[in-house]
C-alpha cells in the first residue's frame, strides 16, 4: 500500500517547506564539497584562509612528495620513519607529544616548528632550558646568507612581520636579526622559526618563499601534525573519500525529487490545455433532442424556427408573407441542407421536423458566428 502525504493543507505545505529547505541544504553541501569556501586554523594543512598551509602542502605534493596530514597524536608509532614533520602555530601541545616529535629528529628526521607563542613547546622540543628568546616585532624581509640545505636557494624571504628570534646562535639572519635557527637533535635537526607567515597561504607566492617551502620541505614524506590545531582521527561520514560523500548528496537529492514525483500534489492536477465550452451546434442539437422528447412538439419549436426564420430573412432579403416554397428556397440560398430548409414551413409533427429544425437554427447561428 502506498504513503499518503497529510490530507490538510496547511500540513502539506508545511512537509513541502521542509523539503524546499532540505533540498537547499543539500545544495549547499553539495557546492561546498566541490568549491569549499575557506576556513581552518592557522597554519593547517588543512586551511584555505590566509594564514593556513594548504598552498604549501599542494605545491610539496605538486613538486613530487608525499604530504600527509596526520590526524593522530605524535608517538613512535604514529610518526613516519623519516622525512620531515611539520609543527607550526600550535594551539596545544601535550608535553609527551612533543618529545615524540623530538625522538623523531633524533632519529635522522626534520622538524619544522615555530610560530607565535613558541614558549608552549620549545623548551621541550630543544632539550634544554637556553632557548632563543621569542620578539614579535621583526623585519619583513629576510635575507639568508648564501645557500644552505634549510634555505635551498631563497635570496630574499617576505615576512609579515610577526616575529623573530632574539639570539644569533646557529641562525640564518637576516636584515635587522634572525628569522630562522637550526638546531642539531641526534641525527637529525629542528628548524625553528620565528614567523610562520612565509610558508602560509598568504604569502607563498611572494618573493622566494615558494623556495623556502620546498627546502623545508626537503627531500622525504611531509608530515603536517593537525592534532595540535584541533583536528581528531576521522570518523563516521568524515572518514569518506569527498567522492563518496558527493554521491551521499547526489542519492538523497534523487530520493527527494523521487517523494515530490511520487507524492500527491497541493491542489488538482493542471489540463494539459484549457476546457473549451461545448459548440452551438451541439447545444443546438442537444436542445432541439430535448424537445422532440416533449409532448407539445409544435409550441416548443415554433420559438426555434420563428428565430430560423429571422435570421433566413434577414440574410437573404425575404419579405414578409412569403409563401412555403419561397421559404424553403431562401433556406437553401441561405446554406441549410434540404430536410432543415423544408422545417422552415409546416408544423413539427413528428421528430425528424423537430430535429431538422433545431439542426437550421444551429446551422444559421454558427455561419452568423463565423
Amino acid at each position: 500500500m502506498k504513503g499518503r502525504l497529510p490530507q490538510s493543507r496547511p500540513a502539506r505545505v508545511a512537509l513541502l517547506i521542509g523539503a524546499v529547505l532540505l533540498g537547499v541544504n543539500l545544495i549547499a553541501a553539495g557546492i561546498d564539497a566541490v568549491a569549499p569556501s575557506p576556513t581552518g586554523p592557522a597554519s593547517s594543512s588543512f586551511a584555505t584562509k590566509p594564514r593556513g598551509l594548504a598552498a604549501w602542502a599542494e605545491l610539496a605534493r605538486r613538486s613530487g612528495r608525499t604530504v600527509r596530514a596526520q590526524r593522530e597524536p605524535p608517538s613512535a608509532r604514529t610518526l613516519p620513519s623519516g622525512g620531515t614533520v611539520v609543527l607550526l602555530d600550535p594551539q596545544s601541545v601535550p608535553p609527551e607529544e612533543v618529545r615524540a616529535v623530538r625522538a623523531f629528529a633524533e632519529r635522522g628526521g626534520r622538524v619544522v616548528a615555530g610560530g607565535r607563542n613558541p614558549e608552549l613547546f620549545l623548551g621541550r622540543l630543544l632539550g634544554s632550558e637556553r632557548v632563543p628568546r621569542w620578539d614579535d616585532k621583526s623585519p619583513k624581509t629576510l635575507r639568508p646568507n648564501g645557500r644552505t640545505a634549510v634555505t635551498g636557494g631563497a635570496r630574499s624571504i617576505r615576512t609579515a612581520g610577526e616575529g623573530r628570534w632574539r639570539s644569533n646562535a646557529r641562525a640564518v639572519p637576516g636584515d635587522s636579526g634572525p628569522g630562522i635557527l637550526v638546531s642539531r637533535a641526534g641525527s637529525g635537526e629542528i628548524v625553528l622559526l620565528a614567523d610562520a607567515s612565509p610558508l602560509q597561504n598568504r604569502l607563498l607566492g611572494e618573493s622566494d618563499n615558494a623556495v623556502l617551502a620546498l627546502a623545508l620541505a626537503g627531500p622525504g614524506e611531509l608530515t603536517f601534525l593537525e592534532n595540535v590545531h584541533g583536528y581528531g582521527p576521522a570518523k563516521g561520514l568524515a572518514a569518506l573519500p569527498a567522492r563518496f560523500t558527493l554521491a551521499l548528496i547526489g542519492l538523497a537529492l534523487a530520493a527527494l525529487a523521487l517523494m515530490l514525483a511520487r507524492g500527491r500534489r497541493l491542489g488538482p492536477p493542471e489540463l494539459e490545455r484549457r476546457e473549451l465550452p461545448p459548440p452551438r451546434r451541439a447545444y443546438m442539437d442537444s436542445l432541439a433532442a430535448t424537445l422532440a422528447r416533449g409532448k407539445r412538439r409544435e409550441a416548443a419549436v415554433a420559438p426555434v424556427r420563428e428565430a430560423a426564420r429571422e435570421r433566413v430573412a434577414r440574410r437573404v432579403g425575404l419579405a414578409g408573407g412569403a409563401g412555403d416554397e419561397q421559404w424553403v428556397a431562401a433556406g437553401l440560398a441561405a446554406g441549410l441542407d434540404e430536410q432543415a430548409a423544408r422545417a422552415l414551413t409546416g408544423t413539427a409533427d413528428d421528430d425528424e421536423t423537430v430535429m431538422a429544425t433545431g439542426r437550421a437554427l444551429a446551422q444559421l447561428s454558427g455561419r452568423g458566428q463565423r
